[in-house]
Parts: structure tokens; sequence; C-alpha cells
């Protein structure tokens, strides 16, 4: 059997669709990475990678939390922009303090289906799919108020650029 490596860092990028936490032999939360061409596995949880990713990109996410704050109004289940200029956008599936919080970017989601009341299928634009606990219409909800606030950021960027 091949051993997977494990990452130490990972910057979420252009090809990162998805961050699912899971849990190592000795009990602490690591992230299994879905790329569109690939998977890794990294030695942080996916909260952890997503604030080193906004840092990286210039931001906390502590202040990123608070942009959607003042622009939407929302608190909780914060959309988090990773980085405007390459469309990285990704929103939590549960309250992002859970452990178990599984992150999805945007742009890579391509529809949602149910499977059932409580589970639907996550399909992304290169054909891979995943199953998760939770309805198509919550689900969706939170794949539209994320392509809300990158609209909404994209709008902001286009009229200042119209008027210098």
């Amino acid at each position: 059997m091949e051993k997977t490596m494990l990452l130490g860092t990972y910057e979420i990028n252009t090809s990162t669709m998805a961050l699912l936490p899971f849990y190592n032999e000795f009990g602490v939360v690591h992230t299994e990475i879905l790329e569109s061409e690939k998977n890794e596995r990294v030695a942080l949880s996916p909260i952890k990678i997503i604030n080193e990713s906004c840092l990286f990109f210039g931001s906390s996410y502590e202040g990123r939390r608070e942009a959607v704050r003042r622009s939407m109004g929302y608190v909780s289940l914060s959309p988090i922009m990773i980085n405007l200029e390459l469309g990285i956008f990704f929103f939590p599936v549960e309250s992002p303090k859970n452990e178990t919080c599984i992150w999805l970017s945007q742009s890579h989601v391509q529809r949602i289906e149910t499977v059932d009341s409580d589970t639907c299928s996550v399909h992304f634009k290169n054909t891979a799919n995943l199953i998760l606990p939770q309805s198509k219409h919550a689900l969706e909800a939170k794949l539209f108020r994320t392509a809300q606030y990158r609209y909404i950021l994209s709008e902001r960027v286009s009229e200042r650029n119209m008027r210098y």
C-alpha cells in the first residue's frame, strides 16, 4: 500500500476545490485537499489553512469575516474571500468553530443535487463529486451567498476603476 505524503503547509490556490477535515491516528485534525487534478493531505486543520491562506494574500481570517459582516450583515457561516484577483472564495458547510467543518470553493461547484432530505451531492466542474450531510437547500443558500458577496466586491472594484 502506497503511503500518502503529509504536507506541513498549504496555500489555497485556483485549483483548490474543497478542504475536508479528517482525524489522524492520534486524534489530531488534518485536512484532505481536493484539487482539480489531485488530492493532497496537510497536517493542519481546514480553518488553519483558511487563515494561513488569507494571511498569504494579505489579510487575516478575522479581517475577511469583518468585511463580510460590513458588506452583507452576515456574522455566522460567512463566505471568505481568499483572493479577489484570482477569484478564490470559500464557504463553510457548517460552523467554522467545529473541527469537522468542510470548506468548499464557490467557483468549482457546478451543481448540487438532493440525495435525501438530509444529504446532498456536490458536483464539481472537474466531474468529481462529494456527498455531504446537508440538505440541498441549505448548501445552495451558502453557495449563493458566496456568489452574491463575490459580485458585490467585483462591482466595487469595477466602479472604482471607472472613476479613476
